[in-house]
């Protein structure tokens, strides 16, 4: 009789765990940290390459296995790098993620019949890659199955206009312990329904640093912000259920700004840019400095105030910025029920178990 109720006490147990986890839980924390390298860099002559572009280079095309490239301690600051598209499932796993460092400089990337900005010595080393000059980003992501593991992705311009650390064109993209670190325009979720997770990373930056129209899902990462300007500038296409979604993260606040008069000013939530932009903020904790309406500004799209189809959501938030009671009256701010929020797990944005992606 003892041993039955011990069994059926555990079952209780056991089924009231996986309740709380699937309610509350996003993503695995756990999972295939442990690769052996295929190749390693090395600015010492210690690996394989000393450069970084070269070993991606050197991936076979179209891997259904993963190929993991280990970089070892060094400020690797003489590229700007792109992974293309027939490089899929690429890990770059740096040896600590402060003192494995991606970092370059360059910024407002455009032809220069169009008004480039870019350092022209730096323009003339990438010119005749149409990939590579998309966007003024240290590191370009073209490619399906990457992650990048315990190392820093820095864009060290300032605010000088767009100078990205991080653009995004494929699916299945991984980010776990990392520093993603700019000024404006920090992380470019480029393309319309690719999905993209990151977890326990830092992400910094001051004007719209994490932007477009992809799928982000930001797992126990701080949003660190410098004052004066607005963490999110979504894009989401209508028909597109999600957009960027922040579950457990701590949204902090610096000072010592590069850009003069930034300190002590608020920081916004966001600012929509294109579309329908859909942000949702879950389980949160939220700096002081959050400026109180949230959306102070419609910025380009007059109908971002009255449309239904902006998705601009919180729940369950704590911290003095957490208070809702002053956010900007647009049809699509609101809190989310907690049956909505069940909605808004890592499994059912992206469709899929990230456990399943290569």
């Amino acid at each position: 009789m003892r041993n039955s109720m011990k069994n059926m006490m555990m079952t209780l147990c056991s089924l009231l765990f996986c309740t709380i986890v699937n309610v509350e839980a996003a993503c695995p924390k756990k999972w295939q940290t442990d690769l052996k390298a295929d190749l390693v860099v090395a600015q010492d002559g210690s690996g394989d390459y000393t450069t970084l572009q070269a070993a991606i280079n050197a991936a076979p095309d179209h891997s259904e296995k993963r190929f993991v490239i280990y970089i070892r301690n060094g400020k690797y600051d003489t590229e700007k790098l792109i992974i293309p598209k027939n490089k899929i499932n690429i890990t770059l796993k740096g040896e600590d993620r402060e003192r494995t460092i991606i970092s370059y400089h360059i910024y407002d990337c455009k032809s220069p019949d169009t008004g480039n900005k870019c350092p022209a010595e730096s323009w003339a080393l990438w010119k005749d890659n149409s990939e590579l000059v998309r966007t003024s980003a240290t590191l370009t992501i073209m490619a399906d199955g990457c992650r990048m593991e315990n190392l820093t992705l820095e864009n060290t311009a300032g605010p000088v206009g767009q100078a990205l650390a991080l653009t995004v064109c494929g699916d299945k993209q991984v980010f776990r312990n990392c520093n993603i670190l700019g000024y404006q325009d920090t992380i470019y979720l480029w393309t319309s329904g690719k999905r993209s997770y990151f977890e326990n990373c830092l992400v910094l930056g001051r004007t719209d640093y994490i932007y477009g129209g992809g799928i982000g899902y930001f797992q126990s990462c701080e949003i660190r912000s410098w004052g004066g300007g607005w963490i999110t500038a979504p894009s989401t296409l209508k028909e597109q259920k999600y957009g960027f979604v922040f579950n457990q993260c701590n949204f902090t606040y610096v000072d010592n700004s590069p850009r003069p008069g930034d300190d002590g000013r608020p920081v916004a939530i966001g600012r929509p840019w294109h579309n329908y932009p859909k942000v949702a903020i879950l389980n949160s904790v939220m700096c002081e400095q959050m400026h109180p309406e949230g959306w102070p500004t419609t910025w380009n799209m007059e109908y971002a105030s009255t449309s239904e189809d902006l998705h601009l959501y919180e729940y369950n938030n704590t911290g003095k910025g957490a208070d809702m009671s002053r956010r900007a009256k647009w049809a699509g701010i609101r809190k989310l029920t907690a049956a909505e929020a069940r909605e808004y797990t890592c499994e059912k944005v992206f469709g899929e178990k990230i456990k399943d992606w290569k």
